[in-house]
């Protein structure tokens, strides 16, 4: 018998490309932060299916191999106008978290902050991005939004 097979990358699903970066919280001395950053262009519509997958597996993959304690997705340089599928992306490391409560946070860039935050509001809404508490402009501020939430869940005996 033959078995026929083909070598597949993760790497095939998309041109996307991503940076990983950790950090210790200041605010939680036993806690650690995970900056997973995207760049390029997703796809538009359903295109960017394939760009959303690879995205969940990178995170996933991330998260497993350094167990931050909290998240922050940086799409400050990620060119995005529309696909529903992205919002998978928002739920990386919930599923490793189980019952303790994982923070994550956003960055929106200017070619990305329009169309999440009508994928998130709705595409007739009139609220800002600033009305969604986990989506940030800045790196900074997603920091310090995470610090706030480990800070809550160690005070609350939750981590």
């Amino acid at each position: 018998m033959d078995i026929v097979t083909k070598q597949l990358k993760l790497e095939e699903l998309s041109d996307l490309k991503y940076e990983v970066h950790m950090g210790d919280s200041q605010a939680v001395n036993y806690c650690s932060i995970m900056i997973l950053k995207f760049m390029g262009e997703y796809g538009f519509g359903s295109s960017g299916n394939s760009d959303a997958i690879y995205m969940c597996a990178i995170g996933e993959a991330a998260v497993e191999a350094w167990g931050p304690d909290g998240l922050i997705l940086d799409f400050s340089e990620l060119v995005y106008e529309w696909g529903d599928l992205i919002e998978r992306v928002f739920d990386i490391g919930k599923a490793k978290s189980g019952r303790i409560p994982f923070p994550e946070a956003l960055v929106v860039g200017k070619q990305s902050e329009e169309a999440i935050r009508t994928l998130i509001l709705g595409e007739y809404s009139d609220e800002s991005i600033d009305d969604i508490d986990w989506v940030h402009r800045d790196l900074n501020s997603a920091w310090a939004f995470i610090e706030e939430k480990l800070m809550e869940y160690d005070r609350d005996k939750k981590l």
